[in-house]
């Protein structure tokens, strides 16, 4: 009467096999879960890995850092627009 094929009702044996669909709806809101977590820790980790481009203008930074690559303005000349930038 209290029994089944798989076991004893009500502890996950019943009818659906291992649990069911609630196993199934618990697996989604995990990874739910851990979807969102991912996605916050991306973003906060996008914001701090460059300050250079919170402070200033992106576009000026890569223009003095292009100048500085090629050659047109020394380390000196570099490091004082670099400050003035970010200021």
């Amino acid at each position: 009467m209290f029994c089944n094929r798989f076991g004893v009702e009500g502890y996950g044996f019943s009818g659906y096999g291992y649990g069911g669909p609630h196993i199934i709806m618990m697996i989604g809101v995990i990874l739910i879960l851990l979807a969102i977590v991912y996605f916050i820790y991306k973003a906060n980790q996008n914001k701090s890995s460059n300050i250079a481009y919170e402070k200033g203008s992106p576009r000026a930074i890569e223009i003095l850092n292009d100048r500085f690559a090629s050659g047109e303005i020394n380390e000196e000349e570099y490091k004082a627009k670099k400050n003035q930038i970010l200021k």
